[in-house]
């Protein structure tokens, strides 16, 4: 088993078998508030310090404050962040397995509580292709305001309130429709991981793989 590729994405060949992994999956326009202010490692530093408040506030009022309530309010706060950034702000992965051996597909994504799984015949993959899609700033008032707001604590958000083009990789399907598995801003990664599922599927089992050209299309 070697791993060919590892940029934002992993992908693993093992015998007959390609493993792609990500967590870059979604091409879609985000609330500017939540994308310039909110993280999961923010999520989780406040909700960690929430926890940690409200047991220092119970302890205070019912008992008599010492300095165990600090070493508490510490032990909490420390141990509580890693605990929300693994099973509660986690970050959710898109893995697509192609199995020539089984004659399978899996486009599998894990979510906070399950994992979704389709299955499809891997003849139902007929094509895997690049498009483009462009998004615009729908709110340019909370960009003006999430701006000023980051220049007054000395804070700069790179690419905070441009426009971004977002490079999707997808499986075209017999019937028509595709499915999105990889969407970056940076081009190149789409590309590298675009020829490699490529070449796995138009070479025969145990076949050696070639770089073969890419297909972009516009949105």
């Amino acid at each position: 088993m070697a791993i060919t590729k590892e940029k934002d994405y992993t992908l693993t060949r093992k015998d007959d078998a390609l493993i792609f992994r990500t967590s870059l999956f979604s091409a879609e326009s985000e609330s500017v508030l939540h994308k310039g202010i909110y993280s999961k490692d923010f999520a989780s530093a406040l909700s960690s310090l929430s926890i940690a408040g409200l047991v220092y506030a119970a302890l205070a009022l019912n008992y008599r404050r010492t300095i165990l309530f600090h070493v508490v309010f510490a032990i909490i706060f420390i141990g509580g962040y890693p605990l929300f950034r693994t099973f509660v702000f986690k970050d959710r992965f898109l893995e697509a397995l192609l199995d020539r051996t089984r004659g399978l597909a899996e486009i599998s994504v894990t979510g906070l509580i399950k994992r979704e799984t389709e299955s499809l015949p891997l003849s139902a993959v007929k094509n895997v292709l690049i498009e483009s899609k462009k998004i615009g700033i729908e709110n340019p008032d909370a960009v003006e305001f999430v701006e000023k707001i980051s220049a007054q604590h000395g804070t700069v958000i790179p690419g905070f309130g441009e426009e971004k083009t977002f490079f999707m990789l997808k499986l075209k399907l017999a019937d028509g429709t595709d499915r999105m598995i990889y969407a970056d801003t940076e081009m190149q990664g789409v590309i590298d991981a675009h020829e490699e599922i490529k070449n796995f599927l138009e070479a025969g089992p145990g076949e050696r793989q070639h770089d073969r050209g890419t297909t972009l299309k516009n949105s």
